[in-house]
């Protein structure tokens, strides 16, 4: 059974995979047969280009695993225009999250960044922590220093643990009310 074709962009794409969509809504204004479609992902460190091919009048978009492997992770910005000889038109943009490739990827570490604090503001109070959890619950600049208390710490853990339990409902089909929390 083959898989069906988007129509639209997708918001999430994986590296390493094979990446396909179809525009079936330009061939109006900007017909496959005298148009060029292009997409053009940017991010404050990575980019990368795709030209849509021409499948009569409608565009497909194919790149293939070996290309897609190669994207760096993360979210891009992107915008699609239709160029012609003598002229460029943008007809769409959006964004895009590449995700990691788990066919390449050694160790990783998935935990949000609730978790990971969650988890150092523990090991803290269970005088666990390594030195880079300590990092994140203490600070020195100059001739200031700002160190954990235990109050601190375990309001700050109420906290984390709500906003740990709001993501975790959220991942498994929850409501999404607020996911970040406000530490103060």
């Amino acid at each position: 059974m083959a898989a069906t074709i988007p129509t639209t962009e997708p918001s999430a794409l994986r590296a390493g995979d094979t990446w396909q969509w179809r525009r079936e809504d330009l061939a109006g204004d900007y017909p496959a047969s005298t148009w060029t479609l292009k997409y053009y992902f940017r991010n404050a460190s990575a980019y990368f280009d795709i030209t849509a091919t021409a499948d009569g009048d409608l565009f497909d978009v194919s790149v293939a695993k070996a290309t897609t492997a190669a994207y760096t992770v993360g979210d891009y910005d992107w915008i699609a225009v239709a160029e012609s000889a003598t002229e460029r038109f943008e007809v769409d943009a959006g964004r895009l999250e590449v995700l990691r490739n788990y066919a390449t990827a050694a160790a990783y570490d998935g935990r949000t960044f609730a978790r990971t604090l969650l988890d150092a503001v523990e090991s803290a109070l269970s005088a666990k922590a390594t030195a880079s959890q300590l990092d994140l619950v203490q600070a020195a600049l100059a001739d200031r220093s700002l160190q954990y208390d235990t109050a601190a710490l375990m309001k700050l853990r109420s906290q984390l643990l709500s906003e740990v339990r709001r993501e975790d409902a959220v991942r498994n089909g929850g409501s999404n009310n607020r996911i970040l929390a406000r530490f103060a």
